[in-house]
């Protein structure tokens, strides 16, 4: 009896001591596989990569427009909008010369303008003398009539003979004939130089009277911007966009006529758009930014290269409309949604470079990757370093 229970009780043990094995087999698997794992945790971690991206510089180049008010709304800058009409007349000399020698038996000739500052109208009979403060004694070669405060022109002659009596312009003569306290209220001043032979000495060129309202009209125009600067009270800080009419241009020659001297007149209308010119700059810069696409960011504006226009102007309400065109340098950025992460993540280098390359605006592509033996980019985009330049 006791012989059969041994045996029994060894024949129970048995199969525990195989399951313990299974156990063990099944645990030292498990272990292994976890090994691996983290084997390939840290493998994957382990890998980085750095992607510098060389850009292109391009040239972007926007048209916009600006309104200006005095008092701006929403989407207007501050400015000033103001207007006037501005004339001059300027005398001038003929550059073509002819000879200016006067024999003794010539009478000199030229152009007086007789001038009357006096209340009442004067009259003039040919003839009538004109002095001189040396001496010299010359004679108008018709009636003349001049208004109160007005002046009229009209030629003369020495009353002798010689080139003792040449005369430069802007030379003063009295009216002997008149009562001695009206002379100094009505007198002459040479226009042309007194010369001998002809009247005139010179011939007056088309380039002469060009010339002469060209700078007449620049004359009129700095003019115009100094009074109207002031008129609208800004400081130098502030820039203007000017608007010029020409209402009247004239001479008292033309062109093939004779004369030394002549006198032309210019007559302009200019309109000024005042505004500050930091925040002009920062608007442009603005409207420059949003025509950009995504991405992309400007590396060099200069504001003096904007090219601004009037298109329409209010003066009473001192409103006004320009037009500009501006240029800037633009580059892709890391935030270009070209240049994601993403779009190279897991890539191979060469397919990564392909695709970086196929951008427009990339100009050149370098992708290092530790380890150096790895041959693709890491699939997590954190292990990813990206530098535009």
């Amino acid at each position: 009896m006791r012989l059969r229970s041994s045996h029994s009780s060894f024949q129970g043990s048995f199969p525990k001591t195989q399951a313990s094995s299974l156990y063990r087999n099944i645990a030292f698997g498990f272990l292994g596989l976890t090994v691996l794992i983290v084997i390939g945790v840290l493998w994957i971690s382990s890998v980085h990569a750095r992607v510098t991206v060389k850009v292109r510089r391009d040239s972007t180049e926007i048209q916009s427009a600006i309104e200006v008010a005095r008092n701006p709304e929403q989407n207007q800058l501050r400015g000033r909008v103001v207007q006037g009409t501005f004339e001059k007349i300027q005398e001038f000399s003929v550059k073509d010369s002819s000879s200016t020698e006067v024999p003794d038996d010539v009478v000199v000739q030229g152009t007086v303008k007789i001038i009357n500052n006096y209340s009442k109208p004067q009259t003039l009979v040919k003839t009538t003398r004109l002095l001189t403060a040396d001496g010299r004694l010359y004679r108008i070669d018709k009636n003349v009539v001049i208004q109160p405060k007005q002046s009229v022109t009209v030629s003369a002659h020495s009353d002798k003979k010689g080139k003792d009596y040449i005369l430069p312009p802007g030379t003063k003569l009295t009216i002997p004939g008149l009562w001695i306290d009206l002379q100094k209220w009505i007198y002459a001043e040479t226009v042309s130089g007194f010369s001998g032979g002809q009247q005139l000495g010179k011939v007056v060129s088309s380039m002469d009277v060009y010339d002469a309202k060209k700078a007449l009209e620049d004359a009129v125009f700095e003019q115009a911007k100094k009074t109207l600067k002031a008129e609208a009270g800004v400081g130098d800080d502030w820039q203007a966009v000017y608007q010029k009419k020409l209402i009247d241009s004239k001479t008292n020659v033309s062109p093939g006529q004779k004369s030394d001297q002549f006198l032309a007149s210019v007559k302009l209308d200019v309109s000024a758009i005042f505004y500050p010119k930091k925040d002009m700059d920062t608007l442009v810069r603005q409207k420059l930014k949003e025509r950009l696409p995504d991405g992309r960011d400007i590396t060099n504006f200069d504001s003096s290269a904007v090219a601004f226009k009037i298109e329409s102007l209010d003066v009473q309400n001192e409103k006004a409309s320009l037009s500009f065109s501006a240029k800037a340098s633009t580059k892709l950025t890391q935030n270009s949604p070209l240049l994601s992460k993403d779009a190279i993540a897991g890539l191979s280098l060469e397919e990564a470079k392909t695709k970086l390359l196929s951008i427009d605006g990339v100009e050149a592509v370098n992708i290092q990757i530790q380890p150096t033996w790895i041959g693709k980019l890491p699939t997590m985009k954190d292990h990813i370093e990206m530098l535009v330049q």
